[in-house]
């Protein structure tokens, strides 16, 4: 049996559109499974900042500190405000890979730019500094980098 040119390419073409949905399948697969991390992670972050809300209305209810409590309930108040940073610098992250996820998988260089902008924004004093540190470690464990 003789094989013509165009049945070649017709059968090189049909291997191609197969390996071409294979891909597509485990690019979609790959995004089913990012979405529950991302869900799973904001659902413990929800639960973190929910928390800290409370505390702090708790804080407020408090009658206020004398002189010796004063400090205490200074810090109390600086550490909350460290935990909002770091939940909203989470949800920030995030965010960044909702808006980097493409058909074919997470768009790197996007999700990146995202990070970094966000760190830029953020601020280089007070309490909202450590967003910094949370950005570098959440855009290296999703990217998979392990420096």
């Amino acid at each position: 049996m003789t094989v013509t040119g165009d049945e070649m390419r017709a059968q090189d073409m049909l291997k191609d559109l197969r390996e071409t949905q294979t891909k597509l399948e485990e690019a979609r697969a790959e995004i089913a499974a990012l979405k529950v991390l991302l869900a799973l992670r904001t659902r413990q972050h929800d639960q973190a900042w929910q928390a800290a809300r409370r505390a702090a209305r708790e804080c407020e209810v408090a009658p206020a500190p004398t002189d010796a409590a004063g400090s205490a309930g200074a810090a109390h108040a600086e550490a909350i405000a460290r935990a909002e940073a770091r939940t909203d610098a989470v949800r920030v992250v995030l965010g960044a890979v909702l808006a980097s996820l493409r058909i074919w998988g997470l768009d790197r260089r996007r999700f990146q730019r995202l990070v970094i902008q966000a760190g830029r924004d953020a601020p280089v004093a007070g309490p909202g500094a450590e967003r910094h540190a949370i950005f570098l470690a959440e855009a290296r464990r999703i990217l998979g980098r392990t420096e």
